[in-house]
């Protein structure tokens, strides 16, 4: 077929590499997909021009064309998540090991050649394009970030719901292929993923699907994907892991603690619901949903992805429309992921702890461990062991070291009950992934500190000593049921403080007389950690070093770059292992790419060598 092929009224096909299809509006056509971009030469059988081009993934034989339509003066909007893909596939190609492969992602289908890129759907928004009203669906498949394109086509019997809906199904219980869909080396989780999408279609109950790869489905769209449901089911039977994350997405997306206090089941990292006599809800975190497989083993920001979950259960169990406050625990991905998610759909809160703050507002600008890159608006920081109230609630915020230096102990009472948060910072070896937890005394303490996170030598004591003096009824944390405190806990939280600090002593120089950058062995970082300029010029960053002698000292710090670049230098003092600022700068010879600089320490005439590095980018559109 080489012409426009009209499916219903107002909606016509091109069947190029993938189907093409453009939906007729008051004020133009709205395309979708683009092909090798042959329709191009076909525009005059529209009845009206193309306003805008929008990819839901980025396989070359969907996107490719995209280049073409560009030049010819047609925006292209692509998913959110495969902005940096489409946009420059050049650099993906130099990211991606081609060598020894043992995730099976297929990004080496990436087009050859840069898409310009009009704008970026976000998924879930509400957008009128060609004076139709469009919805964007995530629905992870074949890609991570494959998007749907829902419209709301007029007609005179009323609205139909159209779903564009990529490669998410293909025919009645099949897909087009699914070896996309094989993530690592010999699992599926994609097939996992591509459940999920055909479930939330079923929610969104389109009218007809119109796949990219497969003809149109007029009727009986949901039949179709149940039956594709119940072929994915088939295809991982034989494959425990897969069939479990199946098994997740059956129960109750909440489960109750106290009458006001209820956590996910459905998610990564439990997150904590609070619930106020008036009718709002806190909710303590807020991370991946773990009924898609979105978030595991993908260290690439593209590759992870936030989406809603626990909001229907809210309303249809409590009459909860929206979630008021978030108050986060510690700053990693798995936590934090959806907030800009809830802030931009419903205009939730964001409260966090003033040590870690800056983390979440500022991701660019340091290189801390699962870190979510996307900017997160702090609406309240709280000061660390002064009260603050939500509702009827007071809370207690107290810092730790230990999985994370960045991070707070949260405490309330509620129900009669007094509860800590400890984050991710205490776990036990039995009860990870939900089973019934075990007695405490016979339960031993999983040790889950992350030295990178900023591991410090007395970061359990700091945590242990707060929890005995707050004594909780119920302790909640990221990722095992509550804890219901008794004797024997309490006991494994004082021994571990001391435990923590004789096996790190026997292992490493860490005597109080010996020379040392503590357990983390940081030496200092560089803020921020990655800048841009469009044009050379002097760079100004906040440089912070640590002392690592047991007296005041004297520090010099400098920084230096490649031949031809010139850095300023700056002479503290600090005390008897603290940490010391200042603000220097560096000036770049000229255009680079994420090149790296460093910050020098000399303490008391003793050199350390460069302890710290931040990444510069002089040119271009990006970093």
């Amino acid at each position: 077929m080489t012409e426009w092929e009209q499916i219903l009224p107002g909606v016509f096909r091109f069947a190029d590499s993938c189907n093409v299809y453009a939906i007729a509006g008051p004020q133009g056509c709205l395309i979708v997909d683009a092909g090798t971009g042959r329709w191009l030469d076909h525009l005059a059988a529209l009845p009206k021009p193309p306003t805008a081009l929008l990819l839901t993934h980025y396989f070359r034989d969907h996107a490719a064309g995209a280049v073409r339509a560009a030049r010819a003066g047609i925006p292209v909007y692509v998913p959110e998540g495969e902005r940096a893909i489409l946009a420059d596939p050049g650099q993906h190609f130099r990211e991606r090991e081609t060598y020894i492969i043992y995730d099976n992602l297929w990004d080496l289908f990436a087009p050859i050649e840069g898409v310009p890129v009009a704008g970026v759907l976000h998924d879930y928004e509400r957008l009128q394009m060609a004076g139709l009203d469009v919805e964007i669906l995530p629905l992870p498949g074949v890609t991570l970030t494959q998007i749907g394109v829902a419209v709301a086509l007029p007609g005179p019997e009323g609205a139909r719901r159209i779903a564009c809906c990529g490669e998410a199904i293909h025919s009645p219980g099949r897909l087009a292929r699914v070896a996309p869909l094989q993530y690592n080396y010999n699992d599926l989780g994609g097939a996992v993923n591509a459940y999920t999408s055909a479930r939330w279609l079923r929610e969104y109950r389109p009218d007809v699907l119109l796949p990219s790869l497969g003809d149109p489905i007029v009727r009986d769209t949901d039949v179709a994907l149940a039956q594709l449901q119940d072929s994915l089911q088939f295809l991982v039977a034989g494959r425990p892991g897969m069939t479990q994350s199946l098994d997740r997405i059956g129960p109750d997306p909440l489960e109750k603690v106290t009458d006001h206090v209820w956590k996910t089941t459905h998610t990564q990292s439990i997150n904590w619901f609070l619930l106020s006599e008036s009718g709002k809800a806190l909710v303590i975190d807020y991370g991946y949903d773990a009924t898609n497989i979105v978030s595991t083993g993908y260290p690439r920001p593209a590759n992870r992805r936030a989406v809603l979950h626990s909001l229907e259960a809210l309303r249809e169990r409590f009459g909860i429309e929206r979630i008021d406050v978030v108050l986060v625990s510690h700053f990693h991905d798995d936590h934090v992921c959806g907030i800009p998610l809830l802030q931009r759909l419903f205009g939730t809160g964001c409260w966090a702890a003033e040590n870690f703050a800056d983390l979440l507002a500022h991701p660019e600008a340091h290189c801390f461990p699962c870190d979510w890159p996307v900017p997160i608006r702090v609406d309240r920081r709280l000061p660390l062991d002064e009260p603050f109230t939500w509702e009827e609630y007071t809370f207690r915020l107290h810092p730790m070291s230990g999985h994370t230096r960045f991070a707070a102990l949260i405490g309330f009472e509620a129900d009669g009950r007094r509860f800590a948060h400890t984050g991710d910072q205490y776990f036990f070896q039995q009860g990870r992934s939900g089973e019934t937890m075990p007695p405490f005394a016979e339960n031993p303490l999983y040790q889950n500190h992350v030295y990178r996170n900023g591991a410090l030598l007395d970061g359990y004591c700091q945590s242990g000593e707060w929890l005995l003096a707050w004594r909780p009824d119920i302790v909640l944390q990221g990722h095992q049921p509550p804890f219901h405190t008794d004797a024997a806990f309490f006991a494994k939280i004082a021994a571990w403080s001391e435990e923590y600090k004789e096996i790190h002593r026997r292992a490493m120089v860490l005597g109080e007389d010996e020379t040392h950058f503590n357990l983390d062995s940081w030496g200092g970082w560089i803020w921020p950690y990655r800048t841009h300029l469009r044009e050379p010029g002097a760079v100004q960053v906040r440089v912070t070093v640590r002392n690592p002698f047991p007296r005041r000292a004297t520090l010099e710090v400098g920084l230096i770059g490649p031949a031809g670049w010139g850095g300023t230098a700056a002479t503290l003092t600090a005390e008897p292992r603290a940490e010391a600022s200042a603000m220097l700068e560096i000036t770049p010879a000229g255009p680079c790419r994420r090149q790296p600089f460093a910050a020098e320490l000399v303490a008391d005439g003793r050199p350390f060598g460069q302890v710290a590095e931040a990444l510069l980018t002089v040119g271009g559109e990006a970093f």
